[in-house]
Protein backbone atom coordinates (compact mmCIF):
# COMPACT_ATOMS: atom_id res chain seq x y z
CA UNK A 1 0.00 0.00 0.00
CA UNK A 2 1.12 3.54 -0.68
CA UNK A 3 1.18 6.24 2.00
CA UNK A 4 -1.53 8.27 0.27
CA UNK A 5 -4.35 6.41 2.00
CA UNK A 6 -5.04 6.72 5.75
CA UNK A 7 -4.16 3.70 7.86
CA UNK A 8 -6.96 1.28 8.72
CA UNK A 9 -7.11 -2.00 10.62
CA UNK A 10 -7.39 -5.49 9.18
CA UNK A 11 -11.02 -5.69 10.32
CA UNK A 12 -11.77 -2.38 8.62
CA UNK A 13 -10.26 -3.79 5.44
CA UNK A 14 -12.67 -6.72 5.77
CA UNK A 15 -15.56 -4.24 6.01
CA UNK A 16 -14.50 -2.65 2.72
CA UNK A 17 -14.45 -6.06 1.07
CA UNK A 18 -17.93 -6.80 2.43
CA UNK A 19 -19.23 -3.52 1.02
CA UNK A 20 -17.68 -4.35 -2.34
CA UNK A 21 -19.50 -7.70 -2.36
CA UNK A 22 -22.88 -6.69 -0.89
CA UNK A 23 -22.88 -3.04 -2.12
CA UNK A 24 -25.06 -1.62 0.71
CA UNK A 25 -25.09 -2.75 4.35
CA UNK A 26 -26.22 -1.41 7.70
CA UNK A 27 -24.29 -1.78 10.93
CA UNK A 28 -26.08 -4.96 12.02
CA UNK A 29 -25.30 -6.55 8.64
CA UNK A 30 -21.61 -5.73 9.04
CA UNK A 31 -21.55 -7.08 12.59
CA UNK A 32 -23.30 -10.32 11.60
CA UNK A 33 -21.14 -10.95 8.52
CA UNK A 34 -17.98 -10.34 10.56
CA UNK A 35 -19.43 -12.55 13.32
CA UNK A 36 -18.33 -9.91 15.82
CA UNK A 37 -19.93 -9.56 19.25
CA UNK A 38 -18.98 -5.97 20.12
CA UNK A 39 -21.50 -3.51 18.67
CA UNK A 40 -19.51 -0.52 19.92
CA UNK A 41 -16.37 -1.68 18.12
CA UNK A 42 -18.28 -1.97 14.84
CA UNK A 43 -19.72 1.53 15.28
CA UNK A 44 -16.24 2.86 16.00
CA UNK A 45 -14.71 1.17 12.93
CA UNK A 46 -17.49 2.48 10.67
CA UNK A 47 -17.17 6.02 12.03
CA UNK A 48 -13.41 5.95 11.48
CA UNK A 49 -13.87 4.63 7.93
CA UNK A 50 -16.37 7.38 7.23
CA UNK A 51 -14.07 10.06 8.70
CA UNK A 52 -11.28 8.80 6.44
CA UNK A 53 -13.60 8.73 3.38
CA UNK A 54 -13.35 4.98 2.91
CA UNK A 55 -17.11 4.65 3.28
CA UNK A 56 -20.09 6.96 3.20
CA UNK A 57 -23.65 6.53 4.40
CA UNK A 58 -27.28 7.28 3.70
CA UNK A 59 -28.51 8.83 6.94
CA UNK A 60 -30.42 12.02 7.64
CA UNK A 61 -30.14 13.06 11.28
CA UNK A 62 -32.35 16.12 10.62
CA UNK A 63 -35.35 14.02 9.58
CA UNK A 64 -37.22 12.49 12.54
CA UNK A 65 -38.46 9.47 10.57
CA UNK A 66 -35.23 8.93 8.63
CA UNK A 67 -32.99 9.13 11.68
CA UNK A 68 -34.95 6.32 13.33
CA UNK A 69 -33.78 4.03 10.51
CA UNK A 70 -30.30 2.45 10.56
CA UNK A 71 -27.62 4.17 8.49
CA UNK A 72 -26.83 2.43 5.20
CA UNK A 73 -23.12 2.24 4.34
CA UNK A 74 -21.44 1.97 0.94
CA UNK A 75 -17.94 2.33 -0.51
CA UNK A 76 -16.61 5.88 -0.88
CA UNK A 77 -13.65 7.16 -2.91
CA UNK A 78 -10.85 5.92 -0.65
CA UNK A 79 -12.58 2.56 -0.28
CA UNK A 80 -12.50 2.06 -4.04
CA UNK A 81 -8.91 3.31 -4.19
CA UNK A 82 -7.91 0.82 -1.49
CA UNK A 83 -9.44 -2.11 -3.36
CA UNK A 84 -7.83 -1.02 -6.61
CA UNK A 85 -4.41 -0.93 -4.92
CA UNK A 86 -4.96 -4.32 -3.26
CA UNK A 87 -5.65 -5.79 -6.68
CA UNK A 88 -7.78 -8.70 -7.79
CA UNK A 89 -10.94 -6.66 -8.34
CA UNK A 90 -12.20 -6.15 -11.92
CA UNK A 91 -11.86 -2.53 -13.05
CA UNK A 92 -15.39 -2.50 -14.43
CA UNK A 93 -16.79 -3.54 -11.06
CA UNK A 94 -14.75 -0.90 -9.22
CA UNK A 95 -16.05 1.78 -11.59
CA UNK A 96 -19.58 0.75 -10.64
CA UNK A 97 -18.75 1.37 -6.98
CA UNK A 98 -17.99 5.03 -7.80
CA UNK A 99 -21.68 5.38 -8.72
CA UNK A 100 -23.05 4.08 -5.41
CA UNK A 101 -24.15 7.53 -4.12
CA UNK A 102 -26.68 7.79 -6.96
CA UNK A 103 -28.22 4.31 -6.68
CA UNK A 104 -32.00 4.14 -6.50
CA UNK A 105 -33.82 3.11 -3.35
CA UNK A 106 -35.09 0.05 -5.24
CA UNK A 107 -31.50 -1.06 -5.89
CA UNK A 108 -30.47 -0.40 -2.29
CA UNK A 109 -33.47 -2.28 -0.91
CA UNK A 110 -32.62 -5.30 -3.07
CA UNK A 111 -29.03 -5.28 -1.79
CA UNK A 112 -30.23 -5.11 1.82
CA UNK A 113 -32.69 -7.96 1.27
CA UNK A 114 -29.97 -10.15 -0.25
CA UNK A 115 -27.72 -9.36 2.71
CA UNK A 116 -30.54 -10.35 5.09
CA UNK A 117 -30.90 -13.63 3.21
CA UNK A 118 -27.18 -14.40 3.38
CA UNK A 119 -27.04 -13.66 7.10
CA UNK A 120 -30.02 -15.98 7.66
CA UNK A 121 -28.22 -18.73 5.72
CA UNK A 122 -25.11 -18.12 7.81
CA UNK A 123 -27.15 -18.42 11.01
CA UNK A 124 -28.74 -21.69 9.86
CA UNK A 125 -25.41 -23.32 9.01
CA UNK A 126 -24.57 -25.79 11.74
CA UNK A 127 -23.13 -29.28 11.86
CA UNK A 128 -23.99 -31.27 8.74
CA UNK A 129 -26.26 -28.50 7.42
CA UNK A 130 -24.15 -25.89 5.67
CA UNK A 131 -25.00 -23.09 3.24
CA UNK A 132 -22.60 -21.35 0.88
CA UNK A 133 -23.47 -18.53 -1.49
CA UNK A 134 -22.29 -16.23 -4.27
CA UNK A 135 -23.43 -12.79 -5.42
CA UNK A 136 -23.11 -10.68 -8.56
CA UNK A 137 -19.68 -9.45 -7.42
CA UNK A 138 -18.54 -13.08 -7.37
CA UNK A 139 -19.91 -13.80 -10.85
CA UNK A 140 -17.87 -10.86 -12.19
CA UNK A 141 -14.64 -12.29 -10.74
CA UNK A 142 -12.84 -14.13 -13.57
CA UNK A 143 -11.31 -16.51 -11.01
CA UNK A 144 -14.64 -17.39 -9.39
CA UNK A 145 -16.15 -20.85 -9.83
CA UNK A 146 -19.46 -19.03 -10.37
CA UNK A 147 -18.23 -16.84 -13.22
CA UNK A 148 -20.53 -18.74 -15.60
CA UNK A 149 -23.49 -16.98 -13.91
CA UNK A 150 -22.31 -13.53 -14.97
CA UNK A 151 -24.70 -13.48 -17.92
CA UNK A 152 -27.81 -14.69 -16.08
CA UNK A 153 -26.91 -12.68 -12.94
CA UNK A 154 -29.33 -14.05 -10.33
CA UNK A 155 -29.67 -11.88 -7.23
CA UNK A 156 -28.19 -14.71 -5.18
CA UNK A 157 -26.87 -18.23 -5.76
CA UNK A 158 -26.76 -20.50 -2.74
CA UNK A 159 -25.97 -24.14 -2.11
CA UNK A 160 -27.49 -26.23 0.68
CA UNK A 161 -25.35 -29.12 1.86
CA UNK A 162 -27.23 -31.37 4.29
CA UNK A 163 -25.05 -34.37 4.99
CA UNK A 164 -24.63 -36.15 1.66
CA UNK A 165 -27.50 -34.26 0.00
CA UNK A 166 -26.79 -31.11 -2.03
CA UNK A 167 -29.41 -28.71 -3.38
CA UNK A 168 -28.67 -25.63 -5.48
CA UNK A 169 -30.77 -22.47 -5.62
CA UNK A 170 -30.88 -19.30 -7.69
CA UNK A 171 -32.81 -16.37 -6.20
CA UNK A 172 -34.22 -13.60 -8.38
CA UNK A 173 -35.63 -10.53 -6.62
CA UNK A 174 -37.91 -8.71 -9.06
CA UNK A 175 -37.85 -4.92 -8.86
CA UNK A 176 -41.16 -3.19 -8.02
CA UNK A 177 -40.76 -0.86 -11.00
CA UNK A 178 -39.83 -3.57 -13.50
CA UNK A 179 -42.17 -3.40 -16.53
CA UNK A 180 -44.12 -6.51 -17.44
CA UNK A 181 -42.14 -7.11 -20.64
CA UNK A 182 -38.94 -7.23 -18.54
CA UNK A 183 -40.53 -9.65 -16.06
CA UNK A 184 -41.62 -11.80 -18.99
CA UNK A 185 -38.05 -11.82 -20.37
CA UNK A 186 -36.60 -12.69 -16.95
CA UNK A 187 -38.97 -15.62 -16.45
CA UNK A 188 -38.17 -16.85 -19.97
CA UNK A 189 -34.44 -16.67 -19.24
CA UNK A 190 -34.81 -18.82 -16.13
CA UNK A 191 -37.05 -21.45 -17.71
CA UNK A 192 -34.62 -21.77 -20.62
CA UNK A 193 -31.70 -21.98 -18.20
CA UNK A 194 -33.39 -24.84 -16.35
CA UNK A 195 -33.76 -26.88 -19.53
CA UNK A 196 -30.36 -25.98 -21.02
CA UNK A 197 -28.21 -28.23 -18.82
CA UNK A 198 -25.71 -25.36 -18.45
CA UNK A 199 -25.69 -25.61 -14.63
CA UNK A 200 -24.81 -29.31 -14.70
CA UNK A 201 -22.14 -28.70 -17.36
CA UNK A 202 -20.47 -25.95 -15.32
CA UNK A 203 -20.71 -27.53 -11.88
CA UNK A 204 -20.20 -30.89 -10.20
CA UNK A 205 -23.94 -31.22 -9.59
CA UNK A 206 -26.18 -33.71 -11.40
CA UNK A 207 -29.41 -31.73 -11.06
CA UNK A 208 -30.39 -28.20 -12.16
CA UNK A 209 -30.94 -25.55 -9.49
CA UNK A 210 -34.25 -24.59 -7.92
CA UNK A 211 -35.24 -21.12 -9.14
CA UNK A 212 -36.82 -18.86 -6.52
CA UNK A 213 -38.61 -15.76 -7.85
CA UNK A 214 -39.38 -13.14 -5.19
CA UNK A 215 -42.18 -10.86 -6.42
CA UNK A 216 -42.99 -7.34 -5.16
CA UNK A 217 -46.76 -7.91 -4.96
CA UNK A 218 -49.34 -10.70 -5.12
CA UNK A 219 -50.38 -9.38 -8.55
CA UNK A 220 -46.77 -9.70 -9.74
CA UNK A 221 -46.61 -13.22 -8.32
CA UNK A 222 -49.76 -14.29 -10.18
CA UNK A 223 -48.49 -12.76 -13.43
CA UNK A 224 -45.07 -14.40 -13.04
CA UNK A 225 -46.64 -17.82 -12.41
CA UNK A 226 -48.79 -17.49 -15.55
CA UNK A 227 -45.75 -16.52 -17.63
CA UNK A 228 -43.75 -19.42 -16.20
CA UNK A 229 -46.50 -21.91 -17.07
CA UNK A 230 -46.50 -20.66 -20.66
CA UNK A 231 -42.71 -20.78 -20.95
CA UNK A 232 -42.62 -24.25 -19.40
CA UNK A 233 -45.12 -25.43 -22.01
CA UNK A 234 -43.26 -23.74 -24.87
CA UNK A 235 -39.98 -25.37 -23.78
CA UNK A 236 -41.49 -28.85 -23.34
CA UNK A 237 -40.07 -28.88 -19.82
CA UNK A 238 -40.26 -32.09 -17.82
CA UNK A 239 -42.35 -32.27 -14.65
CA UNK A 240 -39.17 -32.16 -12.59
CA UNK A 241 -37.94 -29.04 -14.37
CA UNK A 242 -41.35 -27.38 -14.06
CA UNK A 243 -41.37 -28.03 -10.30
CA UNK A 244 -38.02 -26.27 -9.93
CA UNK A 245 -39.28 -22.74 -10.57
CA UNK A 246 -41.08 -21.34 -7.52
CA UNK A 247 -42.58 -18.05 -6.40
CA UNK A 248 -43.22 -16.01 -3.26
CA UNK A 249 -43.73 -12.36 -2.40
CA UNK A 250 -40.83 -10.26 -1.14
CA UNK A 251 -42.84 -9.53 2.02
CA UNK A 252 -43.03 -13.26 2.81
CA UNK A 253 -39.28 -13.61 2.28
CA UNK A 254 -38.73 -10.72 4.71
CA UNK A 255 -41.21 -11.99 7.29
CA UNK A 256 -40.62 -15.75 7.23
CA UNK A 257 -37.21 -16.16 5.63
CA UNK A 258 -35.67 -17.49 2.46
CA UNK A 259 -35.74 -21.13 3.57
CA UNK A 260 -39.32 -21.11 4.92
CA UNK A 261 -42.13 -23.02 3.22
CA UNK A 262 -43.35 -19.99 1.30
CA UNK A 263 -42.50 -20.94 -2.27
CA UNK A 264 -45.28 -21.88 -4.70
CA UNK A 265 -44.82 -23.81 -7.91
CA UNK A 266 -46.13 -22.35 -11.17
Amino acid sequence: MTNTLPTITTKQQEILKLLYKYRFLNRTHVQALLEHKDKRRIISWLKDLRDKQYVDWHYDATNFIAKSQPAIYYLALNGVRYLREVGGYPGEELRKRHKEPGRTQVFIDRCLLVADCCIALQAKSSGELQYTWALAADYADPDSEYGFLNELKPSLCFIKQDGEQTTSYLLEVLDPLMPRYAVKKRIKDYVEYLTSGDWQDETEYDEPPIILIACPTVADLLYSKRRAKKEIGDNDSSEDEASRIRFATIDKVKQLGLTARIWEEA
